[in-house]
């Protein structure tokens, strides 16, 4: 499998969250590549905002949410991995709706014990 380029991370991963579980970047390449896409984000939100979009959606909000999973301790962090994984997946329609259910109600109550 090919190495990521560090450089572009928006070329090479179709959501933030996948920056900050890519084992190949370390911390501070994975800071770097989101630093990289929240810049990204911000510009397309402020084009969009003077009437300049090309309809794509901005997803400043999931940039910060990554940023934020990178500061969390690895047994917080995988769980918010894998919660939003359930989430694009349910949204996405790929699986059984009522599994996917299943599987976030109990994976959201062990995370609260242990938290």
């Amino acid at each position: 499998m090919p190495q990521p380029d560090k450089t572009q991370p928006q070329e090479n991963f179709d959501a933030p969250h996948q920056v900050v579980a890519d084992p190949a970047l370390s911390k501070p390449e994975k800071a770097k590549a989101l630093d990289d896409l929240e810049q990204d984000a911000r510009q397309l939100a402020a084009a969009s905002s003077e009437g300049m979009s090309g309809g794509e959606p901005t997803a400043l909000a999931e940039v910060l949410q990554a940023k934020g999973a990178l500061e969390l301790p690895p047994i917080a962090f995988a769980y918010e991995l894998v919660l939003k994984d359930l989430a694009a997946r349910r949204l996405k329609g790929d699986g059984d709706a009522g599994l996917i259910a299943q599987a976030t109600a109990a994976l959201e109550a062990l995370q609260g014990k242990a938290g």
